[in-house]
């Protein structure tokens, strides 16, 4: 009997040490001059899409502390409570982001829209590229400023002056993503590399890749250059679906989990007009379109069916938005492996598909626009 104690004692010590081993403390501190009671701050784990608020953190004359356990890194942001920044007149939300790395102490210091990383040895060698970031914002904000004063002088000029903001902020572009590349190329066997790629120019992506040591690649933060190889991965999958999403074009078969966990193939609606409406919770506008979605649904019954496909949710929220706005058609769930919303050259949600009794591709519409429900009423209605 002791001896059976002893062996389950053993297999409890070492389950706990696997545990905190892979939870380890992240400390995030600093001093925010702009900040007086709270900083709130959202978080989502590299590769995944749990992005929802991670804490809020009292502060004391913008000097805060903050320890917690993770076991994976995560990108965070971090701001004033939104209500209170609109209290104080701020119409665009102006916020920090870092990434939040198991083990490590994340120090911040100056204002929310100009601070220095400090800490651990990783956020000082990634205070390089946050310099090149906080310029580019500088130079964004001015050419904000000189917009604004543009138009209030003379609201004629709106669109001069927004063209000129566009050739200025192209160029602006150019310059980051220039700085980005330098310090890509002379920290290739620094790890706070990893951190820098996925804010390049998707197409600078492959260039940046070779620069990049096999121990960063290999290393704890490997996760992030993955990132950017299957954002560049997904980029070219869109340019080449773009040639084959058009009018007249067959439109690609894919098999999908249906909201009961069973298979669903597109190919098994041929023979009716289809509607393909990628969507998800988070999406403020497709939830809006959903009431016209459903009397649409309704109004045409028979003549149509509708595959709504979520994008980006989790399970649960995907249910729970399905069964909350009462959506009465088929639907399944795109997971990042199945690259369904790539096949389709997906850029904006909602978009709405319309395919024909023969799988040809009738036409594409991106956003909630009316033109929708137009086209609708143009295939279905009375002649």
């Amino acid at each position: 009997m002791n001896r059976t104690k002893a062996i389950v004692a053993a297999l409890l010590f070492s389950a706990t040490a696997a545990l905190a081993q892979n939870n380890q403390k992240f400390t995030f501190s600093g001093h925010l001059t702009d900040v007086n009671d709270s900083l709130e701050i959202w978080a989502v784990t590299v590769g995944e899409n749990d992005f929802g608020k991670f804490a809020q953190i009292p502060c004391e004359k913008g000097k805060f502390s903050f320890t917690t356990d993770i076991d994976k890194a995560k990108s965070i942001q971090f701001f004033i409570p939104l209500s209170q920044q609109r209290a104080n007149g701020n119409r665009m939300l102006v916020r920090g982001l870092a990434t939040a790395i198991p083990g490590e102490h994340l120090n911040v210091e100056g204002k929310l829209e100009d601070f220095t990383f400090g800490g651990s040895k990783i956020y000082q060698d990634y205070n390089e590229v946050n310099k090149i970031f906080t310029a580019a914002n500088k130079r964004s904000m001015k050419f904000y400023e000189t917009y604004t004063a543009t138009i209030k002088a003379d609201s004629t000029k709106k669109d001069e002056a927004m063209a000129t903001i566009r050739k200025a902020n192209e160029a602006s572009e150019a310059q980051t993503a220039a700085e980005l590349m330098q310090f890509v190329r002379a920290n290739g066997n620094n790890e706070a590399v990893a951190l820098a790629i996925n804010s390049l120019a998707v197409d600078s992506i492959p260039v940046a890749l070779k620069l990049i040591s096999a121990d960063v690649r290999n290393g704890r933060l490997g996760v992030f250059i993955e990132s950017a190889e299957q954002r560049y991965k997904s980029k070219v999958m869109k340019d080449e679906a773009k040639k084959k999403v058009a009018p007249g074009k067959q439109a690609p078969d894919f098999t999908l989990n249906d909201i009961n966990g069973k298979p669903f193939t597109l190919s098994s609606l041929r023979g009716k007009y289809v509607v393909l409406d990628f969507w998800g919770s988070w999406c403020g506008w497709c939830i809006k379109g959903m009431p016209d979605m459903k009397k649409y649904y309704e109004k045409y019954s028979g003549k149509f069916e509708i595959v709504g496909i979520d994008c980006k949710d989790t399970e649960a929220k995907w249910k729970d938005a399905v069964a909350k706005q009462e959506l009465p058609w088929i639907h399944v769930k795109s997971e990042k492996a199945d690259a369904t919303p790539q096949k389709y050259a997906i850029e904006g949600y909602p978009t709405k598909i319309i395919v024909n009794p023969d799988g040809t591709i009738h036409k594409v519409i991106i956003g909630e626009d009316p033109a929708f429900y137009k086209e609708l009423d143009s295939l279905f209605g009375a002649k």
